[in-house]
């Protein structure tokens, strides 16, 4: 399965469930693959992230993309207080797309 964030909208939500940890992304820009990543070694709380790109499950190199899959990794800048952090998920296991109803969009928030 991948799943591109420039093909989804506002308020869309990806679980990404590696073997050690579980983040959630929740799409804020989906043209600029920007939204709030939390879980991991980030905790519960939320922080400003861009989905810069991904490793690919087939030839483990990466490649600047909007689109993460099983069995791949995929890297997010992290705002972390002044700065910016680099953070590159393990293996993903698996990825669930939780979709935002069009009549929704509005009164759902991340």
């Amino acid at each position: 399965m991948e799943i591109n964030i420039k093909n989804l909208k506002a308020n869309d939500e990806i679980s990404i469930r590696t073997q050690h940890s579980e983040y959630k992304f929740c799409v804020t820009d989906p043209g600029l693959c920007r939204g709030l990543l939390s879980g991991g070694l980030l905790g519960e709380k939320q922080y400003e992230a861009v989905l810069t790109g991904a490793i690919g499950p087939d030839d483990f190199k990466s490649r600047i993309t909007g689109a993460i899959e099983i069995g791949g990794c995929a890297l997010f800048f992290v705002a972390a207080k002044q700065t910016m952090k680099c953070l590159t998920t393990s293996v993903i296991d698996d990825l669930v797309l939780s979709i935002v109803p069009n009549d929704n969009v509005a009164t759902v928030g991340c």
